[in-house]
């Protein structure tokens, strides 16, 4: 009896060891597999694509990123609370002509700043422009895209920005392919915030009802608003360079349409060339793109611009390349000092990164200590936390998907990176 109870324990201890080591086996097997794809998804480019010699330059610099580039800053959190508080919605009390006289009176007040980086009116601004009746709506001429011009209650007017895409929707080809992104409008403006560069312009997201347009639309606006599908859908396709009816913004079964609404900034603008244009002929490239791989090009741009001029293109590169707006072809200056509207080519493919956006960084290596300071808050995954916070109060809410987060994470290392291979070659020289 004995002998057959230590038979018997002795097959189940081995039994029991057989099943642990097959499953060790299979999960050490699955295990493989899954890194395997993880890095034949890399290695093929379907997490992003590089597209220059400037990647290679960029990637070998983010694998060696410190550890500050990659943790959690401890500065952020009270920022995060007074970011949130500042754009958090509240209820309006005073009417809108005195709310945009207010916000008149802030960009009056500085050169390149178009609202105080914390205000008791901004969130009563925001719900204004939010709920703001539409009193007449005209064409917006200018540009090559559809844009409408709308009055509203108070005797301001807006210019508003209509949604091409949806939220999911990958734009593939060059930097400045396809039509303006609303969204991207909406989210550069929190950008701008978050970062200090509160040059862009104020933006809010909003549907409209274009049944409700064509009965205040002046003459010329009504003869761009035609029915399709047997009368089912109302569709508009405006004034402007490339404007034709067989490319129309059409309104959804119950004729609404999502756009951006962008505040008029008030005071004159100066439009300049960009010494960083891209040719936007296939094949072929401009000066600044020939000499990428030295600093003769910038050297040349420094004889033209002084150095403020020179730093602010410089933020404009790093907000351009975290949204990934390569179409920055003209900027615009007020009181001398740029500032960042027109930003709608945003957001276009979360794969994909133009590192040649970044130009002014990497050929000058310069830039604000300012900026260093503030991109060094939002590290270890800061940046799209206060992001998502942020933009969750707008009445488009979600106005990116997830996956362009990630994106938005991924280059902010590699500026980073850039900033890194300039100081290796510079030291803290390039901090100004």
């Amino acid at each position: 009896m004995k002998k057959y109870c230590c038979a018997t324990f002795i097959f189940l201890i081995s039994l029991v060891f057989i099943i642990y080591s097959v499953n060790f086996y299979f999960l050490s097997r699955l295990s493989r597999q899954d890194s395997n794809k993880i890095k034949s998804k890399l290695n093929s480019h379907e997490i992003f694509e590089y597209n220059d010699i400037e990647d290679e330059r960029i990637n070998h610099e983010n694998v060696k990123l410190k550890t500050i580039y990659r943790n959690r800053n401890p500065k952020y959190t009270s920022l995060k609370d007074k970011l949130i508080n500042n754009y958090k919605p509240c209820n309006r009390s005073l009417n809108f002509s005195q709310i945009w006289e207010t916000v008149d009176s802030w960009s009056r007040e500085t050169s390149n700043e178009i609202y105080p980086a914390y205000s008791s009116r901004m969130c009563q601004f925001l719900s204004a422009l939010r709920e703001v009746k539409i009193l007449s709506a005209q064409n917006f001429r200018k540009g090559t895209q559809l844009k409408l011009n709308f009055t509203i209650e108070g005797g301001k007017t807006v210019v508003f920005k209509p949604a091409w895409y949806n939220r999911n929707q990958v734009i593939e080809g060059e930097v400045y392919a396809g039509k303006d992104r609303h969204n991207s409008e909406i989210f550069a403006f929190y950008l701008g915030a978050v970062l200090n560069f509160r040059s862009t312009g104020l933006v809010v997201g909003r549907s409209i009802n274009i049944r409700d347009i064509l009965e205040i639309a002046d003459k010329e606006l009504r003869e761009t608003i035609i029915s399709k599908g047997n009368g089912t859908k109302l569709c508009v396709y405006g004034k402007c360079f490339y404007c034709k009816p067989s490319e129309s913004v059409c309104g959804n079964k119950t004729h609404y349409i999502e756009g951006a609404f962008l505040y008029e900034i008030s005071g004159p603008l100066q439009k300049h060339k960009s010494p960083w244009q891209r040719t936007y002929k296939e094949g072929a490239k401009a000066l600044w793109e020939i000499e990428s791989d030295n600093n003769n090009y910038c050297d040349n741009v420094k004889q033209k611009l002084s150095l403020v001029r020179l730093l602010d293109l410089i933020d404009a590169s790093i907000f351009d390349f975290l949204i990934q707006n390569g179409d920055r072809h003209h900027y615009e200056t007020r009181k001398n000092r740029v500032i960042l509207l027109d930003n709608g080519k945003g957001f276009a493919n979360f794969r994909t990164d133009f590192t040649d956006i970044l130009a002014p960084l990497y050929q000058c290596c310069l830039i604000r200590k300012t900026t260093y300071a503030r991109l060094l808050v939002f590290t270890g995954g800061a940046l799209t936390e206060i992001l998502k916070e942020l933009t969750k109060n707008d009445l488009l809410h979600p106005i990116l998907i997830d996956k362009h987060y990630y994106a938005l994470e991924r280059r902010l290392l590699k500026i980073f990176s850039m900033i890194e291979f300039c100081k290796t070659k510079y030291g803290n020289s390039i901090f100004q």
